[in-house]
């Protein structure tokens, strides 16, 4: 499907069924406020390292890397699916991108106004609490990813990395059908080669097993082991 931008409301939007908005009491100024919703296709560019944030993006459908672009090689900080944001740390902080995203399959985004996102910060305690939610767990991955990189051998690195994409909503979008080997290096932060080497280990130590680009874990408990030793 060719990329396309239509607007919206959230009164008459198809993915108010499963949107945050489900969640809030009725705003009507909110409710009522024309948003941009834009179609990407696989491997498209959804935001660029230091451009200027301008609005707030939700994924509405999708799958999508999060990076910071290296000289030599990138570093992805995270995998967004449906019901993530995108630039909420420009609210009452700095309003650039310190990273890029890009499509993994077709994603759609809804395109909210920056201030509109404030002002319903400010009137509506059930979308603060969401909104404090996310940036919890958002901050514990950010402190996860650090331990990861700066202590972790290359098992437990890569261990570590399978183990956050086995969670619940990432297998729901059959993510090993989507990331490639090269994905799995930028997210353990080691080098392509060494994940072809350790997936064929654990591939041969029963604790995985590959199906082409798919992965399937059969030995939880050895792969926590892996990452907790490093």
């Amino acid at each position: 499907m060719d990329r396309y931008l239509t607007k919206k409301d959230c009164n008459n939007c198809y993915a108010r069924p499963g949107c945050f908005v489900q969640r809030i009491k009725q705003n009507d100024e909110f409710f009522n406020l024309k948003k941009s919703h834009i179609t990407y296709r696989k491997g498209e560019t959804i935001v660029k390292e230091g451009t200027r944030v301008t609005e707030i993006l939700y994924v509405t459908e999708g799958l999508l890397k999060v990076y910071i672009e290296g000289p030599e090689r990138n570093i992805i900080i995270k995998v967004l699916t449906s019901h993530d944001f995108i630039g909420l740390t420009s609210l009452f902080g700095d309003d650039t991108f310190y990273f890029s995203a890009t499509a993994l399959k077709e994603t759609r985004v809804c395109s909210i106004d920056r201030q509109a996102i404030k002002s319903l910060l400010t009137q509506c305690c059930e979308f603060s609490r969401e909104l404090s939610s996310w940036y919890c767990e958002n901050y514990n991955i950010m402190l996860t990813k650090c331990l990861n990189l700066g202590l972790r051998q290359l098992h437990g690195k890569l261990a570590n990395t399978l183990l956050y994409l086995s969670r619940e909503k990432f297998m729901a979008a059959d993510i090993f059908s989507y990331i490639t080997r090269k994905d799995l290096a930028e997210l353990s932060g080691i080098a392509t080669e060494s994940v072809v080497r350790i997936l064929s280990e654990f591939n041969n130590e029963n604790i995985i097993e590959l199906k082409g680009k798919r992965v399937e874990i059969k030995d939880m408990e050895r792969l926590k082991i892996i990452s907790q030793k490093g």
